[in-house]
């Protein structure tokens, strides 16, 4: 993400004291806003690893009208590299039902890991500031 993501500062966030704050802290120049980003691997089978701290995390800021979201690579059962892996984008208000049904629910958008259109990932992430 650091290098794809144009006009954008990240910030990786290690926290022992608050659980649940989501991997990193993305700053966009325009239009001037913080957005959070959780950073999940799936390798094998179909759930994602949500602990009790950050599916509430997403569901508090998500009824704040907050800006979060979770970013997963997944592996399909047949991948066996990452570059038969694929990039799924969540919004944080599908944090609960990411935690009970994994990647079987409809991400917002889904690209190849090697053919990630970095520019249309960001507007994702900036939709809904609009």
């Amino acid at each position: 993400m650091r290098e794809n993501l144009s006009d954008c500062h990240i910030t990786r966030i290690e926290s022992r004291v608050n659980q649940g704050i989501p991997d990193c802290l993305l700053a966009f120049r325009d239009p001037g806003i913080f957005v959070m980003v959780e950073l999940k691997v799936v390798k094998r089978g179909r759930k994602i690893s949500l602990s009790p701290h950050q599916i509430a995390f997403h569901a508090k800021h998500a009824d704040m009208n907050c800006l979060t979201f979770i970013l997963v690579q997944y592996f399909p059962a047949q991948a066996t590299r990452s570059s038969q892996s694929e990039v799924l984008l969540y919004a944080g208000k599908q944090a609960v039902e990411l935690s009970q049904l994994g990647v079987r629910v409809e991400p917002i958008a889904g690209w190849p890991w090697t053919g990630v259109p970095w520019d249309i990932l960001k507007q994702h992430l900036l939709d809904a500031v609009d």
